[in-house]
């Protein structure tokens, strides 16, 4: 009886250790098969050759590049008065101008031609004396004769407003002007040379001259203020083609039996500056 129960306990831890090492068997696999940490002692991956170059040799290793030892080199100081020729052969965001205009006079002619008035169509000469007193800044003297061409709207408007036509006949005038020139810049003429130009506007008071200033009213000049905008260009440096557009501005009674109204005269004129003296000696600001 105790030999049988002896069997029986044996064939238990039999199977009991059988068990056991069935569990064990797939820990100890996975404990095999992962990687301890080392050190690697592979060589790095070597970078492929560029084309043309010639491949390294399969035993060599890559070295580092060497060092410059070379310090890099210090500029001496410059000398009082010396400028760096490096620096000035660099090109200039804002280049200086091609010519001046201060403390330089200016004698002008122009062709006026109104724009505005459909009974009397105006056109005549005009000139101008004006001085720098800056680059950007003239007092000018402007004269202008007109000469009236009596259109056939004339005809329409005294049989419409019974004899009463409100528009002035406008003969001359002489204004004091004060000239900005805000902009200047530079295009190029055929792709072969540059032509310098600049933008103005103009302001200033005078005196206008019209039928009722003469015989048989005999009034005189009467007040006036104008006010334009223009545009010059400079083939040479004593030279400009001159444009704008003026507007004259005065308070004038054409018709006794009517009030006086603020007449208005807008002209388009062209023509020509001439500078003295002729040249000038560029000066830095």
């Amino acid at each position: 009886m105790r030999e049988a129960q002896g069997d029986q306990i044996a064939l238990s831890l039999q199977r009991h250790t059988v068990t056991l090492l069935l569990l064990l068997v797939p820990v100890v696999g996975s404990s095999q098969t992962q990687e301890e940490p080392g050190i690697d002692l592979s060589q790095p991956e070597r970078p492929a050759p560029r084309p043309g170059e010639p491949a390294p040799p399969s035993g060599s290793a890559a070295k580092p590049p060497a060092k410059s030892s070379a310090k890099p080199r210090e500029e001496a100081p410059l000398a009082p008065g010396e400028t760096d020729a490096a620096f000035e052969d660099r090109v200039k965001a804002v280049q200086r101008k091609g010519f001046l205009k201060r403390h330089r006079f200016e004698l002008g002619t122009f062709l006026p031609v109104t724009l505005n008035d459909a009974f009397y169509q105006k056109y005549g000469l005009g000139a101008k004396l004006a001085y720098n007193l800056e680059d950007s800044f003239a007092l000018a003297l402007r004269g202008t004769y007109l000469l009236q061409n009596r259109s056939s709207h004339v005809r329409e408007g005294n049989v419409a407003f019974q004899s009463q036509l409100l528009q002035s006949q406008f003969y001359g005038q002489a204004m004091l002007d004060g000239i900005w020139s805000p902009v200047y810049g530079k295009v190029a003429w055929l792709g072969s040379s540059i032509v310098h130009f600049d933008a103005y506007l103009l302001a200033g008071l005078g005196a206008v001259w019209s039928a009722t200033s003469v015989e048989p009213r005999n009034e005189g000049p009467h007040l006036a203020s104008d006010i334009g905008v223009g545009l010059r260009f400079y083939p040479t440096s004593w030279l400009a083609l001159d444009g704008g557009i003026v507007g004259t501005f005065y308070i004038d009674q054409p018709n006794t039996g009517v009030p006086g109204t603020i007449q208005r005269v807008v002209a388009a004129t062209v023509g020509l500056t001439f500078f003295l003296p002729l040249g000038f000696e560029y000066v830095y600001p």
